[in-house]
């Protein structure tokens, strides 16, 4: 028994320095590292298999094709034979497929992979990308759409797409989601309605939560899409409905007695308005709830100093919303507070990496006052994220032509 217990830990020990050795080749020199990976002896061992998941393709960039599609063949045959359960090998020989243009070949290993791990992103994305390059577009579709039903936002391996296109994905993605997350029915629900409003109106939303309207949640919702057409009364009393439940937990509270405030003072009832924001205070003081409605009182009387103010409270409350710190940043942007503006729309950028908006909004702030230099670098940092994003693609046009037109006074170039 010791004797097989110290031929285990030696086999451990030089499979794990027949690793190392191969992952300082690949970083130093990488053909020799994919020549390591293609023929070496000690790279067979269990242990080095077992490291060798670590292997990403961007590890052999650089590495000659064919030298590439060796090294990544011959690793991911390992992986097949010691974890043949496990995604790797078969990810891993698609790609060497793919890299000798065997796209038959390639789109199998894919799709065991696939099978193997259902829940991955990257490799849905992966195989999407596969299939559109066949012309199987359902296929593509159908595998986007499960990517971002998994991994919202998540976009390696990157994939240009149509308006159209991304508006299906978008959309058929928050289907899914309801199914994938049980737990989190109703949170995917709404999404699911928010979009479908957006879309199609509000009588095809509604049809999306017909089976949940009786929840705290969703009252509050439908009382949110009644304030914003233009139907205040009912808005207030539905929230109310909601806010007078005691034994309801109170950040749900705070959050109904909020919407009261505004709905009230939409309905031009300030004292009601009033009332019900101090009512949210009392219940939440720690929330920022109360002052995103009062902010929103402030701005209705045009007092946007006010209005700063309470939205600065609710950023410190909330640090990591980016859309109370959007607002922040808008209600500085108004009054002139041009470094607290600057300040939050960074960091709606640093929140929200992957939404191109964020970038669009800070480079919008750049141009409104003149920092053509700032707005410059911005641009080109997030055009080499989003390089298809139309607003972004607007926004280089107008920088374009402001850079070369008249010089507004205080402009900076």
């Amino acid at each position: 028994m010791v004797a097989a217990a110290l031929a285990v830990e030696l086999v451990g020990s030089v499979g794990w320095w027949a690793w190392r050795r191969v992952a300082g080749e690949l970083e130093q020199v990488p053909e020799a590292g994919a020549a390591l990976l293609a023929r070496g002896a000690l790279v067979a061992l269990p242990p080095a298999v077992d490291r060798s998941r670590r292997l990403q393709v961007s590890d052999l960039a650089g590495v000659e094709v064919a030298n590439a599609a060796a090294a990544l063949d011959r690793v991911g045959g390992l992986q097949q034979r010691w974890v043949p359960t496990d995604p790797d090998g078969f990810r891993n020989r698609g790609r060497a497929a793919l890299l000798r243009e065997e796209v038959e070949a390639g789109l199998g290993g894919l799709q065991a992979a696939v099978v193997r791990d259902p829940t991955s992103p990257y490799l849905h994305r992966l195989l999407a990308l596969v299939l559109r390059f066949q012309g199987r577009s359902d296929e593509f579709l159908d595998h986007m759409a499960t990517a971002e039903a998994v991994a919202p936002g998540f976009r390696s391996p990157p994939v240009e797409l149509t308006p159209e296109d991304e508006r299906w994905i978008r959309r058929e993605a928050l289907r899914r989601r309801v199914e994938l997350y049980p737990s989190q029915r109703v949170k995917g629900l709404l999404a699911l309605a928010g979009q479908t409003l957006r879309e199609d109106g509000e009588e095809e939303a509604l049809k999306v939560l017909a089976g949940v309207r009786d929840v705290p949640d969703v009252e509050l919702t439908l009382a949110e899409w009644d304030l914003g057409a233009g139907r205040a009364n009912e808005a207030a009393t539905r929230a109310e409905a909601v806010a007078s439940r005691v034994t309801l937990p109170s950040g749900l509270r705070v959050r109904a007695w909020s919407l009261v405030a505004r709905c009230r003072d939409a309905a031009d009832d300030p004292d009601g308005a009033v009332a019900a924001a101090n009512e949210a205070l009392r219940l939440g003081p720690g929330s920022p709830a109360p002052y995103l409605a009062l902010a929103s009182l402030a701005e209705r009387r045009e007092d946007w100093e006010t209005a700063l103010e309470h939205l600065r409270r609710a950023w410190g409350i909330a640090p990591a919303d980016v859309q109370v710190v959007l607002r922040f940043a808008a209600a500085a942007d108004r009054v002139g507070s041009v470094p607290d503006a600057r300040l939050a729309f960074k960091r709606a950028v640093q929140l929200a990496p992957d939404e191109p908006r964020m970038a669009a909004l800070l480079v919008e702030h750049y141009l409104k006052w003149g920092d053509y230099m700032a707005a410059t670098m911005e641009l080109s940092r997030a055009l080499d994220r989003f390089p298809t994003d139309s607003r972004l693609l607007a926004l280089a046009d107008r920088l374009r032509r402001e850079v070369t037109g008249p010089k507004r006074p205080g402009a900076r170039r």
